[in-house]
């Protein structure tokens, strides 16, 4: 299945983490690029579960930061059925990105 996968940060440091770093959707061990609000089409398998999550890097490199990761069922619940995975940070920059 593909799932449309978006990050978004919260209004209060979305502005120093948009300057500052380049955000990564993490399923499994596979590391993809994403696009700060825009959506990044991943294919999944629909019939196993897959842990997934994301974070940035700050410049580019070093350590993958905000990451908290989720398992998707093997079936998809209703709130997944339509493939799109949203995650946002909380109010503080170091707060993980969480599925909303």
């Amino acid at each position: 299945m593909k799932y449309r996968i978006t990050i978004k940060a919260h209004w209060v440091n979305s502005w120093f983490l948009k300057l500052l770093s380049k955000p990564v959707a993490l399923v499994g061990h596979e590391e993809y690029p994403l696009v700060w609000s825009h959506p990044t089409v991943i294919e999944m398998e629909q019939d196993a579960s897959a842990w997934i999550g994301v974070g940035v890097r700050y410049f580019r490199r070093g350590k993958l930061l905000g990451v908290s990761m989720t398992e998707l069922p093997a079936h998809s619940t209703p709130e997944l059925s339509s493939g799109v995975i949203t995650f946002r940070n909380g109010f503080w920059n170091h707060e993980p990105f969480k599925l909303v």
